[in-house]
């Protein structure tokens, strides 16, 4: 006679190793873990094996707490690792710059731009009319790849937009030893940071429909639009943000240096 857990046990049954039972610890341990699979990709140095790794333990967490109908703890879940890859990878740039610059797509070339906003004030980071398209082109390919690839393509695409922001954080430190710790802080604008949750949201979200399918059980995204709601007023609070602060911003960050 098999054994059923107690309404308030965490023991996951034996016929659910994944642990996609109620109480399974599997997709926070995945999360817990996701720093070391990014680190371990920032070791092998490749390009696109670093934000596969970076992207997939979160993606399996993401999906299994998906399958048990509890959206609100996927995107708890994707918030927490979002923070965490940005940290770890913002400490990885800081400390290998040059494994950084090899490993991480866009890297080099975004801090290229970065540092003539940061020397002068003057680029795409502060003036609306030319971020604003990168970011609608940001957003919609976002989307698109999420409903599409019920968000596997869409967390690999925010991977690799959170690494080089990351590359850009650890060269603000590093220009700036005295201050390391208040650079790092203050070099994640807040309206990127508003950014990277609204989509991690949106990427949870999206995702519900092609997942729900194949689960055998569609599901409106109208049980949902709430949370798509709050993602779209963040890319909007994202940009009135940047628009605002973004042409005094520099001039905060240089004067750690």
């Amino acid at each position: 006679m098999s054994s059923v857990p107690s309404p308030g046990s965490s023991r996951t049954p034996r016929g659910d190793p994944w642990g996609t039972a109620p109480g399974g610890a599997l997709p926070w341990v995945l999360i817990a873990l996701s720093p070391l699979a990014a680190g371990a990709g920032f070791a092998l140095g490749g390009r696109f094996s670093l934000p596969i790794l970076c992207a997939a333990p979160a993606y399996v967490a993401m999906v299994i707490l998906l399958a048990r109908e509890r959206p609100r703890s996927a995107i708890a879940a994707m918030l927490v690792w979002a923070a965490l890859l940005g940290g770890s990878m913002t400490v990885l740039s800081t400390l290998w710059p040059e494994r950084a610059s090899a490993a991480i797509i866009n890297g080099p070339a975004y801090w290229d731009e970065m540092k003539i906003w940061l020397d002068t004030g003057v680029g795409r980071e502060s003036t609306p009319a030319q971020f604003l398209p990168q970011h609608l082109l940001h957003a919609g390919l976002f989307a698109l790849l999420a409903i599409a690839t019920g968000s596997a393509l869409a967390i690999l695409f925010g991977a690799v937009l959170m690494n080089y922001m990351a590359y850009y954080v650890g060269e603000v430190i590093r220009l700036s030893p005295e201050h390391s710790w208040l650079a790092g802080i203050l070099a994640w604008h807040p309206w990127s940071v508003i950014r990277v949750a609204a989509y991690v949201v949106l990427g949870v979200c999206l995702a519900e429909p092609l997942l729900s399918r194949l689960r055998g059980r569609p599901r409106r995204l109208g049980t949902l639009r709430g949370w798509i709601a709050a993602a779209f007023a963040g890319l909007v609070l994202d940009a009135a943000l940047k628009a605002l602060l973004a042409p005094h911003w520099h001039a905060l960050l240089r004067s750690l240096q």
